[in-house]
């Protein structure tokens, strides 16, 4: 890296398939959807006034706009984007978005001209080197340096807890479970499952439908619906929401729809968490069950953690935390990484030499 650049903003930055947080060294954090929206013809141009949304306005403006989320289902940040069944027009295009994002987060968190912005970002565990140079690429230009590392890694650096832990990082498109022992995880200790809040709902979606099929929902209502009511666990809980029914609102009980969508991703968890365990190394098993971190929009479903201490019982017990801000612990790991990282660590970035 080169050592004649002086004063740079760090920035921390979680990448993820459905919103991207940002906390930097001046003090500014961010947190905004993962996606970006074009004006769908003139008239939606001449509306928004603009030629690329950002932010809030793609919820308000939704209708008017093509709208990509360059990482959906974990496209091009864990899987490749020719194995996902995208032709190259779609690839360049999610590669578009994805530096309109990223350039989009900088810019709100670094508004001083001429201070180069150095970032460390987070990607899923066991996201390969395609994905990681589809990632540097994107960001070229936006960024003067930047270092690419695994997000459950940012989560534990952020709470001082890289000796015996467990991270699970519980994503929209991915769940990314790390072992955390005072040195950087191996990439073949760590497990990505190709799941995660947007499977969630989807799964919701179908189910809701199917017991109520006059129904009439959007994925933005499914989503807001899991996020206030979610749970996993078998005490007796209940939700109810009104929803349209040919334009008229009704009161639907959902409670066994979101229940039964919500718990598809955990067999997954505690299977992947019991074999992590099992391979490890017998003398510090024990603490590694009894230091288990939930980050991620996911961890904030209701009974996750109870039932994963449920799960691991016959192990011998387990103690599991969840992070106290699921939407930035990520950034703000990524942020301390980045103000302390040795100048080895950084790739700088081709267009900035």
């Amino acid at each position: 890296m080169s050592t004649t650049t002086t004063n740079p903003v760090f920035i921390g930055m979680d990448l993820g398939t459905f919103k991207t947080s940002v906390a930097s060294s001046t003090g500014y954090r961010d947190v905004m959807q993962t996606a970006v929206g074009w004006p769908k013809d003139h008239l939606a141009r001449t509306m928004l006034g603009r030629d690329l949304v950002f932010g809030k306005d793609l919820v308000d403006h939704r209708l008017a706009l093509d709208v990509v989320r360059p990482f959906e289902k974990g496209a091009l940040k864990y899987v490749d984007g020719k194995k996902a069944g995208m032709s190259d027009a779609q690839i360049k295009k999610h590669a578009d978005a994805t530096r309109l994002v990223v350039e989009y987060a900088v810019k709100m968190v670094n508004r001083e001209a001429g201070r180069p912005s150095f970032g460390v970002i987070g990607v899923p565990a066991r996201a390969n080197m395609l994905n990681k140079k589809f990632i540097l690429d994107a960001v070229d230009g936006v960024f003067e340096s930047v270092a690419i590392v695994s997000e459950p890694f940012t989560i534990a650096y952020g709470m001082n807890r890289l000796t015996d832990t467990l991270v699970i990082d519980i994503g929209a498109g991915t769940i990314d479970i790390c072992p955390l022992y005072g040195t950087y995880p191996d990439e073949k200790e760590q497990v990505t499952l190709p799941m995660g809040g947007d499977l969630v709902d989807e799964e919701f979606e179908k189910r809701l439908k199917a017991k109520y099929p006059n129904v009439q929902v959007s994925r933005n209502m499914i989503r807001e619906i899991k996020e206030r009511f979610g749970f996993v666990h078998d005490l007796n809980e209940s939700a109810t929401v009104q929803l349209p029914v040919d334009g008229k609102p009704m009161t639907f009980d959902i409670t066994e729809p979101l229940k039964g969508a919500c718990q598809t991703i955990v067999q997954p968890i505690v299977a992947a968490v019991r074999e992590m365990i099992g391979k490890f190394d017998p003398e510090f098993q024990e603490s590694l069950r009894h230091n288990i971190v939930l980050g991620g929009g996911g961890s904030q479903l209701k009974g996750l953690d109870r039932v994963i201490e449920n799960s691991l019982k016959e192990y011998g017990g387990a103690k599991v935390t969840r992070v106290t801000d699921a939407s930035f612990a990520g950034a703000v790991g990524a942020l301390k990484l980045a103000m302390n990282m040795p100048k080895d660590g950084w790739t700088q970035l081709k267009k900035r030499k």
